[in-house]
């Protein structure tokens, strides 16, 4: 039988090397002065005084001492949080030129191509090159910003890639 010395806690199993409770080594005792009629609960120990133990082959617990509470430094919740937010508007900086590109192709392929105007002020008035015009220009800004600031630029270039050969294709007459 063993006994811990810090929790007197009883183990009745031989192959314990350890106490389970705090992890102290355990001590045989002699099984004669243990009283079969009563099972008292041992005492719970206090863990702010007990020492730390470090198995084999881990480091010690590296400790802090602090002893000017004022000259801690932390980072406030709302500077992570809005450096979070910083990078998810990135990415999707990252990608939006690409996007408005595409749907600028689409616009162009599907209702700019297969309309037909009596003049060239309707055709300019017209809701459909205006929404042309409006995906262009939101391409094309997108991109440039995207270009200062982003750090992956694949997405970014191929959006005014496409950009600008739906411009190019646009302004070649048709035949």
């Amino acid at each position: 039988m063993k006994r811990c010395p810090a929790c007197n806690l009883e183990y009745f199993d031989p192959t314990l090397e350890f106490c389970l409770e705090d992890g102290t080594r355990l001590i045989f005792f002699n099984s004669q002065q243990v009283e079969m009629d009563t099972v008292t609960q041992p005492n719970k120990p206090n863990l702010s005084t007990h020492k730390t133990l470090n198995l084999p082959f881990s480091s010690p617990a590296e400790t802090v001492k602090i002893t000017d509470p004022k000259n801690i430094q932390t980072i406030p919740q709302t500077d992570v949080l809005s450096e979070k937010v910083a990078q998810q508007s990135l990415k999707t900086l990252e990608i939006a030129p690409l996007i408005i590109a595409l749907a600028h192709n689409w616009w162009q392929w599907i209702y700019l191509n297969n309309q037909y105007y009596s003049s060239f002020t309707t055709y300019v008035f017209s809701a459909n090159f205006l929404m042309w015009l409006l995906l262009l220009a939101a391409g094309a800004v997108t991109g440039l910003i995207g270009v200062k600031r982003c750090r992956n630029k694949g997405f970014v270039f191929a959006g005014l890639v496409v950009l600008s050969v739906n411009l190019i294709l646009f302004l070649v007459p048709k035949r």
